[in-house]
């Protein structure tokens, strides 16, 4: 049990445990998750993260310099899960029409579509504007999954034998599904996962050119 001043005492991790320092900090990256999803992105305090991580003080300075560093890192954590689960997903597809598909499904699955997560992105992104590390770390996120996006456009535009806005059309479908997101958190029964998905559906049927089969029957 360690203490620390002004604080309640801390149950800490039992010292027989041995942990490498990357399962130390993922352990305190979860636990910042939780306290953001529980308490809000402006009441997750250092004190709080401590309790639900049940580490010192002491711990996270070693790991993270500043709450700022922690917050960064746990945002970065946050973005690339969602990537590696999109990239996992579009992997097992097969052309470029069932990789965004996939990419958009995603989305809107289980567990990365709940309330609790959505919390924890909404918290990111009320901050997104003010705080340039988080800033930073959104813009290289969102540029980096716009440009997937338009990439999968390009070529489904291709196989059919047309053409596309795919810049626009990625900004589009990036601000749709955020745009689900943050109703989710608004209202939960509003809307289906199913709904979501078939709005982003109809939402990519307006950029592309029709397949040939279509074109030859007009």
């Amino acid at each position: 049990m360690k203490k620390t001043p002004g604080t309640a005492p801390v149950q800490t991790r039992s010292r027989g445990i041995r942990e490498t320092p990357a399962v130390r900090q993922q352990s305190i990256i979860d636990a910042t998750m939780r306290c953001i999803a529980r308490y809000s992105y402006s009441e997750t305090t250092i004190d709080r993260i401590c309790e639900e991580a049940k580490v010192s003080r002491g711990l996270i300075n070693h790991h993270f310099q500043s709450k700022d560093e922690l917050m960064a890192q746990t945002y970065k954590r946050l973005a690339t899960d969602l990537l590696d689960v999109s990239r996992a997903a579009a992997a097992n597809a097969t052309g470029p029409e069932e990789k965004l598909d996939a990419i958009i499904k995603v989305c809107f699955a289980a567990p990365v579509f709940a309330p609790k997560n959505v919390k924890v992105w909404l918290g990111f992104w009320s901050v997104a504007h003010s705080d340039p590390v988080i800033r930073k770390a959104h813009k290289e996120l969102y540029s980096g999954y716009r440009q997937a996006l338009k990439k999968l456009f390009d070529q489904i535009a291709e196989v059919r034998g047309g053409t596309v806005d795919s810049d626009l059309a990625a900004l589009t479908l990036t601000a749709v599904i955020d745009g689900f997101w943050l109703e989710l958190a608004r209202d939960p029964t509003s809307f289906t996962a199913e709904d979501a998905l078939a709005g982003c559906l109809r939402v990519v049927g307006t950029f592309l050119p029709p397949p040939k089969a279509a074109r030859k029957r007009a």
